[in-house]
């Protein structure tokens, strides 16, 4: 006899559901449609995600900007193209964003569009940036200056991002922090370990970089529970010591 869960499993789903994801299939066609407009933020939010997991992202920054709204606060464009009207739109209809995940994006957007995602969002609490060669580390100054909420900031593979961006990562009080395959160095780690940021994180990705386990062994490693360090050059795990909250590690041992 089924169970109650798995009759609510077998459902169709809510015709709200069902209308959303017609019209995120189907957006093309109301390019030009006033009602578009003139829809409550709730559902143009429920579009934006429908067509960002579901449709491949926006290819279209016209249909974007009609689903923009102040309601917004968290957009992952990480299929979609992203041009400098892309994050213009973005800086100039929602001030109230927290998260924004750029990664694997196709990136078309120059410094001014980049600028605008710095300027714009104080509420910021995540942002996600891959293989972008506009981050460097006046990028990270600033946006450390101008988004001081931040938790979690994944920039892999921007490998203009130096040991420099310490200064401006360490007041922050981020408990995730991806930096793999940047410039970053034993430097680094030594010069946010006893700062704020060093006490804060929790998940920290430095792989690919030039770090060792005398760099690994300056971090207070009371509150790291997710570290990666995978192709660095460390032989021994000696500067964990009893650490009893770490739950992995990504390692690549030395020959």
């Amino acid at each position: 006899m089924a169970t109650r869960e798995n009759r609510l499993r077998k459902q169709p789903c809510s015709l709200y559901n069902s209308c959303v994801r017609f019209v995120a299939r189907n957006l093309k066609r109301y390019k030009h449609a006033e009602f578009l407009d003139r829809i409550p933020p709730m559902i143009k939010n429920s579009i934006i995600l429908n067509v960002t997991r579901a449709q491949k992202g926006f290819h279209d920054d016209e249909l974007l900007g009609m689903l923009l709204n102040r309601q917004l606060t968290r957009i992952n464009l990480s299929s979609s193209t992203i041009t400098d009207e892309t994050l213009l739109a973005l800086a100039g209809q929602c001030p109230n964003l927290k998260s924004l995940i750029l990664t694997q994006g196709e990136y078309r957007f120059t410094g001014t569009g980049l600028a605008a995602v710095v300027q714009s969002f104080p509420l910021l609490e995540q942002l996600s940036v891959k293989e972008c060669d506009l981050v460097d580390d006046a990028f990270v100054a600033d946006l450390a200056h101008n988004c001081p909420q931040l938790d979690l900031l994944d920039l892999e593979s921007c490998a203009h991002v130096t040991d420099a961006s310490a200064e401006a990562i360490k007041p922050l009080q981020l408990t995730k922090l991806n930096l793999s395959r940047t410039k970053i160095s034993d430097e680094f780690l030594s010069a946010i370990a006893h700062e704020r940021c060093g006490g804060t994180l929790e998940d920290l990705n430095v792989g690919y970089c030039k770090i060792s386990g005398a760099g690994l062994g300056k971090l207070p490693w009371e509150t790291i529970k997710y570290i990666g360090f995978e192709g660095c050059e460390v032989d021994d795990l000696e500067f964990i010591g009893m650490n009893k909250n770490l739950k992995y590690i990504q390692w690549t041992i030395a020959n």
